[in-house]
């Protein structure tokens, strides 16, 4: 039976990844629906090259359109940044449908109510990301009282080999060279303070159902061991391929099988592996991801708004590379959160953390 797939940010490096993976399965993919931020341009050619029964920009028909695309779809691939498609991720979901998540908000900020969902409508959610979907396939066959810990690796991102003397004069436009994927700018800046790597972390938690403090992160300069999974019994179980994000994406789109593709094979003959601590020390944003998590509740919407801010000031050159970190922790730290735990509490808390961090910055507005 072939697939009918709604692609939320066709656009960015992994819509425009996907809609690859699907050219290259025509016999068992059919795009359903298309939306786009603001590329009228672009989304109008790729409704055009794969005959999409609906496509929509956010900017000209509201975030609305992107709940209207989910209709008539199997699976929902959801490529775009924020939180902007959460309501219609949960409208798969309530739907029994299958949800391909490339995109962190979604469960960083709302995975309560996303898991709430989950047990109440049972849908699913198969990860796009690089890292767990390393996870995903060594978990597959293994009990899940069986693990011992998970095991994400990170790249380490444009800065991981300076010193701290270094990371205080650190650029935004440095940190945007990154050694091994090309990616847009705010989540190269996150890779280079690490910040999204805390956010896998909690990621991973939602996705798994395993406690924090049993994931665990190193820095994986070559990027060829996507992630590893130890057992109680001291094996560990790693996945490796060449750095191509088609791979994920084509594995939560073919799932539970396995069909051949255009990501080049993996020859091992030379290759040096490397693994190393993360030094928090300069790259405290792991730390504070996981402080945020443990309070729970809208804390890690609280972080994660915080840090949207912070990444946009450090690129206008505001900010230094180590006051990302300085300052999401005063806002973690001091933000009082008055809304629900609810899709519309996130919303909100994610305006008012926003407004809240750029007054700090600004100096509108004083923490102790």
């Amino acid at each position: 039976m072939i697939k009918k797939i709604a692609l939320l940010g066709s656009t960015g490096s992994i819509g425009t990844q996907t809609l690859q993976v699907i050219k290259d399965n025509k016999n068992l993919y059919k795009v359903q629906s298309l939306v786009a931020f603001s590329n009228v341009k672009i989304l109008q050619q790729q409704a055009k090259e794969f005959d999409a029964d609906y496509f929509a920009t956010i900017t000209n028909n509201g975030i609305e359109c992107l709940e209207r695309a989910v209709d008539g779809a199997d699976v929902v691939v959801v490529a775009t940044r924020g939180m902007v498609a959460l309501r219609a991720v949960l409208k798969a979901i309530s739907q029994n449908k299958t949800v391909a998540l490339a995109n962190k908000e979604t469960l960083v900020c709302g995975g309560e109510i996303v898991r709430q969902y989950l047990k109440k409508y049972g849908g699913k959610i198969y990860t796009v990301d690089r890292e767990h979907s390393a996870i995903w396939q060594c978990l597959e066959g293994n009990k899940h009282n069986q693990i011992k810990r998970l095991v994400l690796t990170a790249s380490g991102g444009a800065f991981r080999d300076f010193s701290y003397e270094q990371l205080k004069q650190a650029k935004a436009q440095d940190a945007l060279k990154h050694p091994t994927w090309d990616m847009g700018s705010k989540i190269t800046i996150d890779s280079a303070t690490m910040m999204n790597k805390g956010l896998e972390v909690i990621e991973a938690s939602y996705l798994f159902d395993i406690p924090q403090e049993q994931i665990d992160v190193v820095v994986h300069p070559q990027s060829i061991v996507h992630s590893m999974v130890e057992f109680v019994d001291g094996s560990i179980l790693a996945q490796m391929s060449n750095p191509d994000m088609k791979l994920p994406i084509q594995y939560a789109l073919s799932y539970p099988d396995r069909i051949k593709s255009s990501v080049s094979q993996l020859d091992l003959i030379g290759k040096k592996l490397e693994f190393y601590a993360v030094d928090e020390n300069k790259f405290r944003c792991i730390s504070l991801c996981r402080k945020a998590f443990s309070k729970g509740g809208l804390y890690p919407a609280v972080l994660n708004a915080a840090n949207d801010v912070c990444v946009q000031e450090y690129l206008n050159g505001k900010i230094g590379f180590f006051d990302v970190a300085d300052i999401v922790e005063k806002i973690v730290d001091n933000y009082l959160i008055e809304d629900e735990l609810s899709v519309d509490g996130l919303f909100a808390v994610d305006k008012k953390v926003k407004e809240y961090t750029t007054k700090f910055i600004y100096g509108e507005l004083n923490i102790v």
